[in-house]
């Protein structure tokens, strides 16, 4: 049958051609699924071969059996292909029945049983295997691609007619129509996976362009391409965002035509030479014009592109902004260079004008000033750029009222105006953009603040003269010192958007700086006051040292002149010749018991018994005295404050200190004048102690004494507390009764101002703590009627004979019976032999082998009901540890009179015994 020869070769033909295809594509693409493909094809168009050969020895069924065996493996071939194409692994259930089928149609023709069963399965698995190549074409082809859809149908169509092979083969008018059904099959088949590639291909290529393009939208960075004449022929969109132009704007421009004259020189010059040698160039820094005329920093990068000739074309590149990066490093480099220049100077003012001067030039502003605080105000203390007309009303920010009053708050602090005052005093408005979180205002549009509503305005009042003077771009960033606020940097620009929140963090940096500086300033101011008030307080401390050393020595003379010329006036009467005298040493050693006790005052060492008490009303029982005091010449006039909280101190501590200054304030007033007294409250708070920092934080009541005498210099004004120093004439003036007060006022945690000017007078402002207990004052005891005298025994202990022996005399004169002892020893033996029982103990404190407390404590632990009256002439200080100073206790100070030792003996005997207390370390 010659027909079948003719269609075996035309259809192995088409299957050739089938595996030729694949075989191209598989060199082109490298897919793996391909060779398989060829592989399956090739091994097809050899069925054909073998099916040839059985036609021409029809006998042989080696040829039949490598027919069939070609049909099965290129089946699974076919198979294995698809299920790679699929992405899945190689089946094994595929390669199993196709072995199995194989062994099928090797034992039907070795068996010699009828062709058809062979036949049937072998085909039924190839018609199997085209359906199910066909089915994963339609499955893989996406919209647009009717390529795979057309080949996935042929291959559907080809398992059809594999399907009836064995039904219709036998047909004799229809087998050589049936194989060249299978040659069209296969060569459309052919075409229709070039097709597929031929889509694929092109899908890539736009994928590719999508891609490209996507990256260059999504790119922050600006895509261009010149020609080789620097003319650009693209520009990507990104240059609307980089410079302000559309895209199209730049076409038929150079780079050169966007930069300013002088850039535009030096960057065509690099260009040139580096296009000359067609390079490529990297990170090329260029400053560009913004559409808007703002200056923009790119960095450009490039490569050369050439024709398919080899010849130059131009530059492809990008470029990047990088203008907040160059302004981050202006920014550090200005940084360095503040704190350089702060570090290197010793004069701050000269710093500070430098700083200025660099702000203004790197940052280019058109002013720049600093204000610092000076009293209540905050002027500049230094500035550049400022036209006189806006500075002259700018430089003070203190609100005053009609009448050029100062504008204070509630809390008495100073009103202060305009935006610079809102920063200063950090009354900053929440939830407004205008201000950092550091505190600093800043706009670039400082225009639009003036058509704000007033109930909008932002600041304190509208003087606007910063916006009416034409300036858009502010900024105002607090200095600190100590985490107060005590100036700002102003910095101002008649172009909008010169400022940035980096610029403005800047600023605050600076500002911070300039803090540290004026913290070392002040700081250094502050240590040397510190070390003079050391140095003040030194000289005083040894003044103190002295006038108590010299007290016990000074006070038990002076107990020994007082008693003898007490007991002398007693003895003599008025009519005796020696009264006269006798009442004349009494005075002085009277007068040298005052002066002593004012040493004491000075030195802070004086004893006291502080009450608590009313300013206003101790003062108030003291003007009678005060005005007999000064004289009827010079006029008394008392100001109570309405509100005076009660202080804790000893009443005679007041009068001492109001005697001292009224008579002072008589000295200093030539002629007629007046004397003002004014009382008040006050709250010592961080501010009050800037000025004054003597004072402690707290609640004072305050007394001023102020009068319209001559006043005095800074000079004077130095020395005034030393002791011994005078104004007064010699002779006239101790020159300890400035130094008794102050000494008063530090023994009660006070402090001491003094305002004063050569012919204006002198105020001098105490300040005493409030008290805040609820002890009652003290009332003022009954005066004495008389020397009271009694029968009782007293034990009286002094180491100093003379004393000894005048207070004994004294005392026995009264009525009292006395037993003398010279030490705790002698008086303790005495106690002992004494069966009658001792009424009273009258001991000094300071002395050999053990103390009066000590001694006190002995005898009462011995069974004694005894009372104890001490007594002495050394300082405070130095008998306080020794347990005598408390409420419990009985206590005379030496020098005193006898009468007032009287009184004291009689006020012990009549009070009830109270036993005075072992503490634990000496049970």
């Amino acid at each position: 049958m010659p027909w079948i020869i003719i269609a075996a070769v035309a259809t192995a033909s088409s299957v050739f051609i089938l595996m030729l295809v694949n075989t191209y594509l598989y060199h082109t693409y490298r897919e793996r699924f391909m060779r398989v493909w060829a592989w399956a094809w090739g091994v097809h168009t050899l069925r054909y071969l073998f099916l040839i050969a059985t036609v021409l020895w029809p006998s042989s069924r080696l040829f039949k059996e490598l027919n069939y065996l070609c049909i099965i493996s290129s089946a699974v071939l076919l198979l294995t292909g698809t299920r790679i194409f699929m992405g899945k692994p190689v089946g094994r259930r595929d390669i199993l029945v196709g072995l199995l089928i194989a062994l099928w149609t090797a034992a039907t023709i070795t068996m010699g049983m009828p062709a058809m069963n062979a036949v049937i399965p072998l085909f039924a698995f190839l018609s199997y295997t085209y359906i199910h190549t066909g089915i994963q074409f339609l499955r893989g082809a996406s919209q647009g691609r009717q390529a795979s859809r057309i080949t996935g149908w042929l291959f559907i169509v080809w398992g059809v007619h594999q399907a009836d092979y064995p039904i219709l083969r036998p047909l004799a008018w229809f087998a050589p129509w049936g194989f060249l059904i299978g040659g069209i099959l296969a060569t459309t088949v052919a075409i229709g996976m070039i097709l597929i590639y031929f889509e694929r291909t092109h899908q890539a290529l736009r994928e590719k362009e999508d891609r490209h393009e996507n990256l260059i939208v999504s790119s922050h960075n600006w895509i261009w391409e010149v020609d080789a004449n620097a003319v650009y022929t693209y520009a990507s969109p990104q240059i609307q965002s980089l410079l302000g132009y559309a895209p199209e704007e730049v076409l038929g421009k150079t780079p050169f035509d966007l930069m300013p004259e002088e850039e535009a020189t030096r960057v065509k010059s690099l260009f040139n030479a580096i296009a000359a040698r067609q390079e490529p160039f990297f990170r090329l820094e260029n400053t560009n014009r913004h559409k808007s005329g703002m200056l923009v920093v790119l960095e450009t990068s490039g490569v050369p592109f050439f024709d398919s000739q080899g010849r130059f074309c131009g530059y492809r590149g990008m470029d990047q902004d990088i203008t907040h990066h160059k302004q981050a490093e202006t920014r550090r480099d200005l940084s360095n260079h503040v704190l350089q220049l702060l570090n290197d100077s010793r004069d701050l003012k000269v710093s500070i004008e430098q700083v200025i001067d660099l702000l203004k030039t790197r940052i280019n502003l058109d002013a720049v000033g600093v204000r610092l605080k000076e009293g209540d105000d905050y002027p500049y203390v230094a500035q550049s750029g400022f036209p006189p007309d806006l500075l002259m009303p700018e430089n003070t920010l203190v609100k005053r009222g009609p009448q050029g009053e100062v504008c204070r708050d509630s809390d008495g602090g100073v009103c202060l105006e305009c935006t610079c005052g809102m920063v200063i005093t950090g009354k900053i408005p929440k939830d407004t953009p205008l201000f950092t979180a550091g505190g600093s205002f800043w706009t670039n549009d400082a225009l639009a603040l003036l058509r704000l509503p007033v109930d909008q305005n932002l600041r304190d009042t509208a003087r606007n003269r910063c916006i009416r003077h034409g300036y858009a771009s502010i900024a105002l960033v607090p200095l600190r010192y100590k985490e107060k606020i005590v100036g700002l940097i102003h910095c101002m620009d008649h172009r909008k958007d010169r400022l940035s929140l980096e610029l403005i963090e800047c600023l605050e940096g600076i500002a911070a700086y300039l803090g540290a500086a004026l913290t070392r300033k002040w700081y250094e101011e502050e240590r040397i006051n510190l070390e003079k008030q050391l140095q003040q307080a030194q000289r005083l401390e040894s003044v103190g040292r002295l006038a108590g050393g010299v007290a016990h020595d000074f006070n038990n003379m002076l107990v020994v002149i007082i008693g003898h010329a007490s007991l002398g006036l007693l003895e003599t009467g008025p009519d005796h010749p020696s009264y006269k005298h006798l009442q004349a040493i009494n005075t002085a050693a009277e007068r040298s018991a005052d002066l002593t006790r004012q040493l004491l005052a000075f030195a802070r060492k004086q004893t006291i018994e502080p009450q608590v008490i009313d300013l206003n009303d101790t003062i108030s029982r003291m003007l009678k005295m005060l005005q007999r005091l000064i004289g009827e010449e010079v006029e008394l006039s008392f100001e109570p404050g309405a509100t005076c909280w009660p202080v804790r101190m000893d009443p005679s501590q007041i009068d001492q200190i109001m005697a001292n200054l009224c008579v002072n304030a008589r000295d200093a007033i030539v002629g007629a004048g007046k004397i003002t007294i004014e009382t008040g409250a006050l709250v010592v708070d961080a501010a009050y102690r800037i000025r004054h920092p003597e004072a402690g934080l707290g609640e004072y009541v305050w007394v001023s004494v102020r009068d319209n005498g001559c006043g005095m210099d800074r000079q004077t004004l130095s020395h005034i507390f030393e002791p011994f120093f005078t104004t007064k004439a010699v002779g006239t003036g101790t020159g300890l009764g400035l130094a008794t007060i102050y000494g008063i006022v530090k023994q009660n945690s006070g402090f001491i101002n003094v305002d004063s000017a050569p012919g204006k007078g002198s105020t001098f402002t105490i300040g005493i703590p409030k008290h805040t207990g609820t002890e009652a004052g003290a009332s003022a005891p009954e005066p004495a009627v008389g020397v009271p005298g009694g029968h009782e025994t007293i034990l009286l202990v002094e180491d100093e004979p003379a004393i000894l022996q005048i207070t004994a005399e004294a005392v026995r004169s009264w009525g009292y019976r006395v037993l003398l002892a010279s030490s705790p020893g002698e008086a303790i033996r005495l106690a002992h032999e004494q069966k009658e029982g001792i009424d009273l103990l009258v001991t000094d404190v300071i002395l050999p082998e053990m103390n009066g407390k000590d001694l006190a404590l002995c005898l009462q632990s011995a069974g004694a009901d005894l009372k104890c009256l001490f007594m002495s002439g050394y300082t405070a200080d130095v008998i306080a540890p020794h347990g005598v100073l408390d409420q419990r206790s009985h206590f005379i100070q030496k020098p005193f009179s006898l009468p007032a030792l009287a009184l004291k003996i009689r006020e012990v005997l009549d009070q009830v015994p109270t036993q005075l207390i072992l503490p634990e370390s000496s049970r």
